[in-house]
């Protein structure tokens, strides 16, 4: 095995990208900061959850920058059309969650109006139960256990479940703690 240079271009890459974030994309793109104070009352901001991402993501290139460099000898992995499927089928899930996430609210409360039901828009009931899980939970539970069934190359009920454990623990991380947090993609509908 030898040593590989693409990992130290991979690692830059999402190094650069996750400090542009940090340093240009954050601080034009979202109005609050990362913790906010109102009245000696502190709470999260906006800011908060894209930092502690781009902040993992600068961590993460740099394990694999120091992992690369330690291991002289290398993967000798190349890209092959296996690499290329399976990097498709992860996109393929990444894609599915997120249009899941963003789309199962207003898809069903658009639906519920058709039938008659006249309960209003999807963005008036966007932080109401149970319209404001219908995607996050939905789409979570894709991202999650389709991740894992694309990895083990086979979707049991162990994994369909796993997927939807953590959609509910991260629903209740995100969104029991804080009264005034939409989860996403709420905040954009």
């Amino acid at each position: 095995m030898r040593f590989d240079p693409r990992s130290l271009g991979v690692a830059a890459a999402v190094a650069a990208f996750a400090l542009l974030t940090l340093g240009i994309w954050i601080p034009a793109d979202v109005e609050s900061g990362v913790v906010e104070t109102f009245r000696r009352r502190t709470v999260i901001g906006d800011a908060m959850a894209p930092t502690v991402v781009a902040i993992g993501m600068v961590g993460a290139a740099a394990l694999l920058a120091a992992s690369e460099i330690l291991n002289r000898r290398g993967s000798g992995a190349t890209l092959d059309r296996h690499s290329l499927a399976f990097i498709a089928r992860f996109a393929a899930v990444i894609a599915v969650g997120l249009a899941l996430m963003s789309h199962t609210g207003p898809l069903v409360v658009d639906a519920i109006n058709a039938l008659g039901g006249a309960i209003g828009t999807y963005r008036e009931l966007r932080d109401t139960v149970p319209y404001k899980y219908l995607g996050y939970l939905l789409g979570g539970t894709v991202l999650v256990g389709g991740a894992i069934a694309v990895v083990e190359q086979r979707l049991t009920r162990g994994v369909a479940l796993t997927g939807v454990v953590a959609a509910l623990v991260l629903t209740g991380l995100y969104d029991l703690p804080f009264d005034d947090l939409l989860l996403p993609p709420n905040g954009d509908q």
